[in-house]
């Protein structure tokens, strides 16, 4: 008998019979036999059902319960009800998801596991590499339908097998896979191809291409675009333009957002980017985009429950399903980061993988250089209510401390309907994009759905107190009372007033400190009895301090009459106060750090612990990070969520 009848034994109807067995014969009367217990034999568990939505029911020995996460075992059978799905994982890291009204059977044969599908869709996703599980039964899926059988290999494949009344429907969308008919004939689809099978056999057929409408937005900044043949570029329109094949999009400055019709996939090119739009097109559920990115970051957000393909100029990037993806050109192809989701790299004939939190340094005809992506400098914990002041922040890494696989999911909004950010991670961050001005919201799932982590940040830039401590000019009147200025950063600007005195034309007034009247500290005059001292120039202490009114001729009116003056230094900032570094000050291998924090609070500077005296006051060298170099301030306060401060360098 074929393997191919031994897979489908209840098509090919025949088998030898078998002999019955020969009873043992009984045992002498006179000896007692006491029965001997066989213990069952433990189900092999060939698969987990590793999510359940809506309705699902799991027939396991003839009886039927409610379906739940947990091991799949042979000869069991699950069922889905109109708003029923389930997802199965087996051991070499391939998932099968099953859609609604759908029923299987687990099975095992000589070559792998077999999942009999008698109704609905399912869609089977193959990572590029099989990361090494526990040792279990050989995964060597294979779909059997009513109408034939689809063998799924172990190399990186996604395959939709969609079982109807009179046909099994198989739709290609990564990879290669074998269709088998009852008949016995045999055929290879590729990607891009759709198997009917029936009962008469097989036919194939290439998925036909829909042409997709692109249209660009100017995202931030200005985003330009030229029609094909054109040599003018003109200022993208606040409405969007319509792209047609060949159109061209670059970037000055900010970015431009490229969305395609039908589809949650986006397309943004940055700053100083330029590329040209050859094709987009849909074939089932395949999104594939032919593009020349000549120059500059192009940032790919591609949608979950679809697969993509996006060609670029001697290199192709595969998903199926959720990613975020940097794309760089540069001098000789490409670097490629994948800050969620995993990817598959084309070139030719080759395939490589890039997993979520790697980066891929494509160049010529060599192999790819793969590396883990570092943090960023700044890395938020999942928390609520953190605030985040910056100017020209290049990346944030968002952080959590499950290890293992996740789903991550990043929007500007709470509800999480302006997406920024989706796929897997596994190495409990992810990089992301800050904005100038607004918020991050982010949660962290497992691949059961359960929540591990939710968190939230609020991007501005840094609130400046230059021009208040510049407009603040405390006035200090002539009296017998002693005035005392609280300050906090550095001392203020001082008015000293007096009694307007007839004939003055001008008046002058000397500051001394305490103790010390034969040289003054600071002497000004003016036209009017309002003296103004600048900012800085008196520091923390005690003074004296005469007015003078002055006579056209340059003689005193009268003598000046002494006042008391304090300048006291006030800890109780509400908020950090950095002197320096200043932004976009030049960096060296260190840095000074200067400023005031707030009583009650504690500091770190590029995760350093920062020593505050007596005053609050802090003094210091760090070492600059990443690039562009930055100096990032972290103040936590009881009871409030961080505030960080990010000082960028050139």
């Amino acid at each position: 008998m074929s393997a191919l009848c031994l897979l489908l034994a209840t098509a090919c109807g025949d088998e030898e019979p078998v002999p019955a067995p020969v009873p043992a014969p009984p045992p002498p009367a006179a000896v007692e036999q006491k029965p001997v217990a066989v213990p069952e034999a433990k189900a092999v568990e060939l698969a987990r059902l590793e999510s359940v939505k809506g309705e699902a029911r799991l027939e396991r020995g003839g009886k039927q319960s409610p379906a739940v996460r947990g091991p799949l075992s042979r000869g069991d059978a699950v069922e889905t009800g109109a708003d029923g799905s389930v997802t199965v994982r087996f051991a070499d890291g391939r998932t099968v998801e099953v859609g609604p009204d759908a029923r299987f059977v687990l099975e095992e044969d000589s070559s792998g596991v077999v999942m009999a599908v008698s109704r609905g869709f399912v869609l089977s996703r193959v990572p590029a590499d099989q990361p090494k599980g526990p040792a279990g039964p050989k995964v060597q899926l294979t779909l059997l339908t009513p109408f034939g059988l689809t063998r799924v290999g172990s190399d990186g494949s996604a395959v939709k097998v969609d079982v109807g009344p009179d046909e099994g429907r198989v739709e290609v969308l990564l990879g290669t896979v074998e269709v088998v008919a009852k008949n016995g004939q045999t055929v290879k689809a590729e990607q891009g191809q759709v198997a009917s099978v029936k009962v008469g056999g097989v036919t194939t057929r290439v998925l036909e291409l829909a042409p997709v409408e692109v249209t660009v937005h100017a995202g931030t900044g200005r985003a330009e675009w030229r029609q094909k043949g054109s040599a003018r570029w003109r200022g993208v329109d606040r409405d969007g333009e319509s792209l047609k094949a060949g159109d061209s999009v670059r970037v000055r400055r900010g970015t431009a957002l490229l969305k395609l019709e039908g589809s949650e996939s986006t397309l943004s090119l940055g700053a100083g980017g330029e590329l040209v739009v050859e094709d987009v097109s849909r074939a089932g559920s395949t999104d594939e985009a032919r593009l020349d990115l000549r120059k500059g970051e192009l940032g790919l957000m591609l949608a979950s429950g679809r697969a993509s393909r996006v060609v670029l100029p001697g290199l192709s990037l595969e998903s199926s399903g959720a990613a975020r993806l940097e794309v760089r050109r540069t001098g000789d192809g490409f670097t490629v980061d994948s800050r969620a989701g995993d990817v598959t790299l084309v070139r030719g004939g080759a395939r490589e993988p890039l997993h979520a939190g790697e980066r891929a340094t494509v160049a010529g005809e060599a192999t790819a250089k793969v590396e883990a992506l570092a943090r960023a400098p700044l890395a938020l914990p999942s928390v609520e209510g953190q605030q985040v002041f910056q100017r020209r922040l290049p990346e944030v890494s968002l952080t959590w401390e499950e290890a293992g696989e996740v789903r991550v999911e990043v929007a500007s909004d709470a509800d999480f309907k302006k997406p920024v950010l989706a796929g897997a991670a596994r190495n409990g961050f992810v990089n992301v994009t800050p904005p100038a001005r607004g918020s991050l919201f982010w949660r962290v799932r497992r691949l059961d759905g359960s929540v591990v982590a939710r968190g939230n940040a609020s991007f501005g830039p840094e609130r400046s107190t230059k021009g208040e401590l510049d407009r603040l000019r405390n006035r200090v009147p002539e009296g017998p009372e002693k005035t005392t200025i609280f300050f906090q950063d550095k001392p203020p600007a001082v008015t000293f007033t007096c009694e307007a005195v007839q004939g003055a034309a001008s008046y002058r007034v000397a500051v001394y400190r305490t103790g010390e009247l034969r040289q003054p500290v600071a002497e000004r005059t003016a036209s009017a009895p309002q003296v103004p001292l600048e900012a800085g120039i008196l520091k923390e202490g005690s003074f004296l301090w005469s007015v003078t009114p002055v006579a056209p001729s340059g003689q005193p009116i009268r003598g000046g009459r002494m006042n008391k003056l304090e300048l006291v230094f006030d800890n109780s900032v509400p908020t950090l106060v950095i002197n320096a570094p200043r932004e976009g000050q030049r960096a060296g291998p260190r840095v000074r750090v200067t400023g005031v924090a707030p009583v009650d609070s504690k500091l770190s500077v590029n995760g350093r612990p920062v020593n505050l005296d007596s005053k609050h006051r802090f003094n210091t060298w760090v070492v600059p990070e990443g690039r562009p170099p930055l100096v990032v301030f972290k103040l936590s306060r009881p009871r409030a969520p961080d505030v960080y401060t990010v000082r960028t360098l050139k």
